[in-house]
C-alpha cells in the first residue's frame, strides 16, 4: 500500500501553531480535541508535516533571537554607561583644572577602572597603575588636567552633545 501524500493546508498550519503554542504540555490528543478530529488523524499530520522537527526548529530559532536581543542590550547598557563615564571625566577635569574640586588618585584611579571596565580592558577588580603621575604634584597634575581639557576643547562636539555642569 502506498501512502498518500498530501499538501499542507491551513488546518493543517492552525494544527500545528496550536500543537506548538502549548509548550512543554503539547500532545496529539490536545490537538485532536481543540480540532475536533480524531487522535489518528493528528499523529497522521504531525508525522506528515514534520511536527516534531518543526518545534525544534523554531525553538532554536527563537533562542537565536533572543541570544542576539540580549548581547544586543548588553553593548547598547554598556556603551551608554561608558558615555556617562567619559561625559563625567570632561566635567570633572574642567572642574579640577577651574579648582572647583579637589580629586586624589585614588579618586582618579577608580574613574579609570571604571571606563576600563566598561570597555571590557580589566575586570574591575583587578588593579590598575596610573604609569607617569604617581609621582607628579597637585600643581602638576592641575597642569596636566588643564592641558587635556585644551585638548578637549580642540575637539569638535555637535551643540548640545554634553554640557560641563557648574
Amino acid at each position: 500500500m502506498v501512502d498518500k501524500i498530501i499538501k499542507e493546508q491551513e488546518h493543517h498550519k492552525k494544527a500545528f501553531e496550536y500543537y506548538y503554542s502549548l509548550g512543554e504540555k503539547r500532545s496529539h490528543q490536545k490537538v485532536a480535541t481543540k480540532m475536533k478530529v480524531s487522535l489518528s488523524s493528528v499523529k497522521l499530520w504531525g508525522a506528515q508535516f514534520n511536527w516534531k522537527g518543526r518545534v525544534q526548529q523554531r525553538e532554536a530559532e527563537v533562542a537565536r533571537i533572543m541570544a542576539t536581543k540580549a548581547i544586543s542590550n548588553e553593548v547598547n547598557n554598556r556603551t551608554r554607561n561608558l558615555q556617562i563615564v567619559q561625559m563625567a571625566l570632561v566635567q570633572l577635569a574642567k572642574a579640577i583644572a577651574e579648582g572647583k574640586v579637589k580629586m586624589t588618585l585614588a579618586d582618579l584611579d577608580r574613574l579609570v577602572r571604571l571606563e576600563s571596565f566598561l570597555t571590557d580592558g580589566y575586570d574591575s577588580r583587578k588593579e590598575i597603575l596610573v604609569h607617569g603621575i604617581t609621582d607628579k604634584s597637585n600643581d602638576e597634575l592641575k597642569k596636566l588636567i588643564q592641558n587635556e581639557i585644551q585638548m578637549l576643547k580642540e575637539l569638535e562636539f555637535d551643540d548640545g552633545e554634553f554640557e560641563v555642569l557648574d
